[in-house]
C-alpha cells in the first residue's frame, strides 16, 4: 500500500493571491478615482464658461445680434453641453466590488474606465464648441470697436471739412492760437535743441497723441506747423490750453507729418514726444484730453 504524498510544506495561501490581487486592484481604483475626480473638475470649469458666454451673448447689443461671428458663437454655445453628472455611483459600485468576486470588480474598474472615456470625450468637444464661440465673440468685438473708431475718424474729417469751407476763400496765414512758431536761431548756429510755441482748443489744428498706451505722459504733441524740423530734435515747447496760463515742456521730434495732396485738409506738422512732464502739467493734459479725444499713434 502507497503511503500517501505529502503535503506541499508552504502552500500558497488563497488570502495571500487575493491580497495580492487586491492591491493591484486598489492601485488601479486610486489612479482611476484620481482621474475621475479631475475630469469632474474639469466638467464643472466647462459649465460654469458656458453659462458666462451665453450670459455674455445675451448681453450683446440688439444691433450687433445679427452679427455673423455672435450668430455663429450663439449656435454654437446653443448647441454646446457639459455633462457634470456625478461620478459618485462609479465610485461606490467600485467600492462595494470590494466585498464580491476579484471578476465583478475589475468589471467595475472597466465600467468606470469607460465612463472615463466618454466624459473626456465630452470634454474635448465642449472645448472646442467653447474655443470657437469666445473667439466668435471676440472677433465680432473687435470689428464693432474698429467701426467706432472709423466711425469717429469721419466724423472728425467731416467737421474739419465743414470748418474749412466756411473759412475765407483765400485763407491767411494760420491763427495764433493754431500757429506753431520756432524761435529763430543766429546766423550760422547749428543746434539740435529748438523752441516752439503753440495753442490748443477743441478745434486746433494742434492735439495731443499717444500710441498703445493710454498713459498720456507717454505720449506727446502733435504740432501743426510748416517748419521742418528732423526726427530727433530736442524741443521746449511752450502751449496753451483753453482759459489757462501757457506752460512748459520738453520733448524730442519722434514722427513727422508732410504736405499730403490726397489729405490737403490736414495740416502738416510734427509729434514731440513728452519728456519729464511735471506732475502739474500731467493733470491738465489729462482734463484736457478727457474734453478732446488725443490722436493716435502708434510707437
Amino acid at each position: 500500500m502507497n503511503a500517501p504524498s505529502p503535503a506541499p510544506s508552504h502552500p500558497p495561501p488563497r488570502e495571500s493571491e487575493l491580497a495580492r490581487a487586491e492591491a493591484e486592484q486598489a492601485s488601479q481604483e486610486a489612479r482611476l478615482a484620481e482621474q475621475l475626480n479631475r475630469a469632474a473638475t474639469e466638467a464643472e470649469s466647462l459649465s460654469r464658461r458656458l453659462t458666462e458666454l451665453r450670459q455674455q451673448v445675451s448681453r450683446v447689443p440688439a444691433e450687433r445680434q445679427t452679427d455673423e461671428h455672435v450668430r455663429g458663437a450663439s449656435a454654437r454655445l446653443e448647441s454646446a453641453s457639459v455633462h457634470t453628472g456625478s461620478t459618485e455611483d462609479a465610485r461606490e459600485r467600485g467600492l462595494a466590488a470590494r466585498h464580491e468576486a476579484l471578476e465583478a470588480r475589475r468589471r467595475a474598474s472597466q465600467e468606470a474606465q469607460a465612463a472615463l472615456q466618454s466624459l473626456q470625450l465630452l470634454n474635448t468637444r465642449a472645448q472646442q464648441d467653447l474655443g470657437e464661440a469666445e473667439a466668435g465673440l471676440k472677433r465680432s468685438a473687435e470689428a464693432a470697436a474698429r467701426a467706432q473708431r472709423e466711425r469717429e475718424a469721419a466724423a472728425k474729417a467731416a467737421q474739419a471739412a465743414q470748418a474749412r469751407q466756411t473759412a475765407p476763400a483765400h485763407r491767411k496765414a494760420p491763427a495764433q492760437e493754431n500757429l506753431t512758431i520756432p524761435e529763430p536761431r543766429p546766423l550760422g548756429a547749428r543746434s539740435s535743441r529748438v523752441r516752439m510755441q503753440t495753442a490748443i482748443d477743441m478745434r486746433s489744428d494742434s492735439n495731443f497723441f499717444t500710441g498703445f498706451a493710454t498713459n498720456i505722459s507717454e505720449g506727446g504733441i502733435f504740432v501743426a506747423t510748416v517748419q521742418s524740423v528732423p526726427r530727433g530734435t530736442t524741443v521746449d515747447l511752450d502751449f496753451t490750453l483753453p482759459g489757462g496760463r501757457p506752460m512748459k515742456v520738453s520733448g524730442v521730434v519722434r514722427w513727422t507729418r508732410e504736405v499730403n495732396d490726397k489729405t490737403p485738409e490736414l495740416m502738416p506738422g510734427l509729434g514731440v514726444q513728452f519728456s519729464n512732464l511735471p506732475p502739474e502739467v500731467v493733470s491738465a493734459i489729462s482734463d484736457f484730453v478727457a474734453t478732446r479725444e488725443p490722436m493716435f499713434f502708434p510707437d
